[in-house]
C-alpha cells in the first residue's frame, strides 16, 4: 500500500519530502562549477536555476558544456533521477552545472 498522500479518488499522489537539511545552493558563471557531494540513497532531486543552463550528473569528475549537456530553463524546477532504488551506491552524487550567459545559482533539493 503506497503511503503517499491521496486524491479525492482516494489513488496516490506521486510526491517526494524532501529531506532535512539537504538543500544546496551552487553559483556558477559561463565557467561550470559542481554541486557538493549528494546523499548515495538520494535518487531524485529538484533544480531550479536562476538563469538558463546546461548541466550533468555524474559520480566522479564530470564539467558541464555549452555543446552537449543538458539544458535546464531559468526559473522552471526540475525533478530528475540520479539512479536506481535497488543500487544506490552508484546513483550519481554530483551536479555540474555551466551558464549560457551571466552569472546564477543552482537550488538542489534532495527528495525522499
Amino acid at each position: 500500500m503506497s503511503k503517499q498522500p491521496r486524491d479525492d479518488g482516494n489513488d496516490p499522489i506521486p510526491v517526494l519530502a524532501f529531506k532535512q537539511h539537504r538543500g544546496y545552493q551552487v553559483p556558477f558563471t559561463t565557467s561550470a562549477n559542481t554541486s557538493p557531494q549528494i546523499s548515495d540513497a538520494t535518487r531524485v532531486v529538484t533544480l531550479y536555476s536562476t538563469v538558463n543552463a546546461f548541466f550533468e550528473t555524474g559520480s566522479g569528475t564530470i564539467e558541464a558544456n555549452t555543446s552537449n549537456s543538458h539544458f535546464i530553463p531559468a526559473q522552471i524546477p526540475y525533478d530528475i533521477s540520479l539512479g536506481a532504488d535497488n543500487v544506490p551506491a552508484q546513483n550519481d552524487k554530483y551536479i555540474s552545472i555551466i551558464a549560457t550567459t551571466g552569472t546564477g545559482v543552482l537550488y538542489i533539493s534532495e527528495r525522499d
